[in-house]
């Protein structure tokens, strides 16, 4: 189990303007949810700075079509890796009604020694090198022999200047990083008009007046006031991108399921015309970037339970009524650990309390078990942990604590 503790975020940015000022970038730095980035471009860079000691990143309530994160420090060469962005199953019935449709991921990231061989300068007894990643000075003072190769025909170089600085790795097998730099990529370009979840598709915008208006399936379906139930149609959603006439919008605004009149608010005034395409808007939700706890996986117990959030209503004529709502996941851990662990996971409690934090529940699982998002959330602990003492010397201890999710 892995958990991130003291963010190390010291500054964010975005190359492009948010949607509005509600949606500003630094909102990936909070702990609501509900209030994410949103961009006003197709394509978007997010930067974020980071103090020295960071061990883990977590990306909640992602929205793109694909997602890249770059780190690098002053004193460790970047490397890139590819964020999962394929969304929950469409029939996955613990979803339904979730606004978050990409799961969280959670990356432990560390600093890697440089493992070639750095010559020092000046070079003062015989020296022999076969490795092409030899690192050395910007100079190199030849104060001895120095043989490249084996003395066979295969040509060698020597690069004098070679970065021998570490790199960044996406593991938990090195050291802390330094103060880092993350770059997270992201780009919408999947036409979603016609992918609906039910009912008809969009092809059509009438104009109501100035920048609102309605979706239909074509111009006759609007002529018989036929309009899209977007809640229904399932991808039209507050920063989605829609070309209309030929010039891309932004939806600003959607008034329930955007079908009585001025239903749909865009960035500009379009005149009634055929939707060329409809993209989604590029979100994330949180950041973090921090230091790391992690204490083992649980080697007695653990239960995963959810709780629904739908309405459920029995009428009095023996009816029932309901309306789906989002689902939120609960786990309940019972977890053997050493004294010092268990003393880790208390003085955490101590700290947080009611303030929720990103934890990877399941550490060092087989890849094909994708841990990163499969076992990842936002979550707070509802009730203090108990331990139990299984032994007088309490070498080991069992510590009793639930994980409730944050949707």
């Amino acid at each position: 189990m892995d958990i991130i503790q003291s963010t190390r975020i010291s500054a964010t940015s975005a190359a492009n303007s948010p949607l509005s000022s509600t949606y500003a970038v630094s909102n990936i730095a909070n702990d609501q949810v509900g209030k994410p980035f949103i961009s006003s471009a197709t394509s978007e860079t997010i930067s974020i700075s980071a103090d020295a000691g960071a061990r883990a990143i977590f990306l909640f309530g992602l929205m793109a079509d694909t997602a890249i994160i770059e780190c690098a420090t002053t004193g460790a060469t970047g490397t890139s890796l590819e964020i999962n962005t394929t969304q929950y199953s469409a029939i996955d019935q613990l979803q339904i009604g979730t606004s978050n449709l990409i799961p969280p991921e959670y990356i432990q990231v560390s600093s890697a020694p440089y493992s070639g061989t750095v010559l020092s300068s000046p070079l003062t007894s015989d020296t022999q090198t076969t490795d092409s990643t030899t690192g050395a000075p910007n100079t190199l003072e030849l104060a001895a022999n120095l043989t490249i190769g084996d003395g066979q025909t295969d040509s060698q170089q020597l690069v004098i200047g070679l970065d021998s600085d570490p790199t960044v790795q996406y593991n938990d097998s090195g050291d802390a990083l330094a103060a880092a730099t993350v770059e997270v990529k992201l780009t919408t370009s999947t036409d979603r008009k016609d992918l609906a979840v039910a009912g008809d598709n969009i092809g059509y915008y009438q104009q109501d007046s100035g920048a609102t208006g309605r979706f239909a399936k074509d111009s006759s379906s609007a002529s018989s006031s036929s309009f899209v139930n977007v809640n229904n149609h399932g991808n039209v959603r507050i920063g989605s991108h829609v070309t209309i006439g030929g010039t891309s919008y932004q939806i600003t605004k959607i008034v329930g399921d955007g079908t009585a009149s001025g239903g749909i608010t865009l960035s500009g005034s379009p005149s009634s015309a055929t939707v060329t395409s409809l993209l989604n808007p590029i979100k994330l939700g949180l950041f973090r970037m921090g230091t790391r706890l992690n204490v083992g996986n649980p080697q007695i117990g653990l239960q995963k339970s959810f709780a629904d959030f739908s309405f459920k209503r029995t009428l009095g004529n023996g009816g029932y009524t309901q309306i789906q709502r989002n689902v939120a996941t609960i786990y309940t851990i019972t977890a053997n650990l050493t004294r010092a662990q268990c003393d880790s996971l208390v003085d955490h409690f101590r700290a947080y309390r009611s303030k929720p934090f990103p934890v990877l529940v399941m550490d060092g699982m087989p890849d094909a078990q994708n841990e990163r998002t499969k076992y990842s959330g936002f979550f707070y602990m509802p009730e203090a942990p108990s331990i139990s003492f299984i032994d007088k010397r309490v070498d080991r201890q069992n510590i009793n604590f639930r994980l409730r999710e944050i949707t």
